[in-house]
């Protein structure tokens, strides 16, 4: 009797800690892990760049619009597409004085930056032409060989510098220079001449260089030292 009395308290004792237990709330506050994958494994989700720059022969260019005779044409990628830059010189035009004197002579030369994107859309971000009119001695006009680019901001849009020379001169004096910083349809600008013998050199910025992002006017100014010499002193030719 006694050893079923036992018995018989142990199993209630039992079934109620079974009920207390299935009435108290889970305290469990831990997460499931979720295994967070290497680094080495993450995908790269920043749009691929080539800032590699190229050259392109002309009968390569797509069907771009550009005027005048071609000097040469540059190619990279960017976040606007396949880009091209063409730089060309149109031939001198002769004026027909009014009266008897001196012939005169126009001449023109061009800048054209053109993006194409994926979708096969064609932009022309920037264009600019230059000039110079009424020439009766000679006439000096060339695009300067260097062309350099670059991204300093960072911001997937290369920026591409260039230069060019132009004059009407009867003597050894130094030409007109202006070094150019395009990017996405923005225009950066420096003015001023070249050396010519010793003589030249200074150049004045264009107002766009208040505005611009850090590191522009550095690189613009080191293209500008880099060409700047037009005729140097020991130049057989003087």
């Amino acid at each position: 009797m006694k050893y079923f009395l036992y018995s018989f308290l142990l199993l209630a004792i039992s079934c109620q800690e079974q009920g207390e237990n299935s009435l108290e709330p889970s305290t469990d506050t831990s997460e499931d892990v979720v295994d967070q994958p290497d680094e080495s494994e993450i995908a790269d989700t920043s749009i691929p760049m080539d800032f590699g720059l190229r050259t392109v022969d002309g009968v390569d260019i797509p069907d771009l619009d550009y005027s005048g005779n071609l000097t040469d044409c540059w190619n990279w990628d960017d976040k606007n597409g396949a880009n091209y830059l063409i730089r060309t010189i149109d031939e001198p035009e002769f004026k027909y004085p009014e009266s008897d004197g001196d012939e005169l002579y126009d001449q023109y030369l061009h800048v054209y930056h053109y993006a194409k994107g994926d979708d096969g859309e064609v932009l022309l971000l920037r264009d600019l032409t230059d000039f110079i009119k009424d020439c009766m001695f000679d006439l000096i006009m060339n695009h300067i060989d260097a062309v350099m680019l670059s991204d300093i901001d960072n911001d997937n849009y290369g920026e591409i510098v260039f230069g060019y020379r132009l004059a009407c001169t009867s003597d050894v004096s130094p030409s007109t220079q202006k070094v150019l910083l395009f990017e996405n349809g923005d225009k950066y600008i420096l003015r001023g001449e070249a050396v010519a013998i010793g003589y030249g050199g200074d150049y004045e910025l264009g107002n766009e260089f208040e505005t611009a992002p850090e590191g522009f006017l550095e690189h613009a100014e080191a293209y500008w030292e880099a060409n700047k010499v037009e005729y140097a002193l020991e130049d057989n030719e003087f």
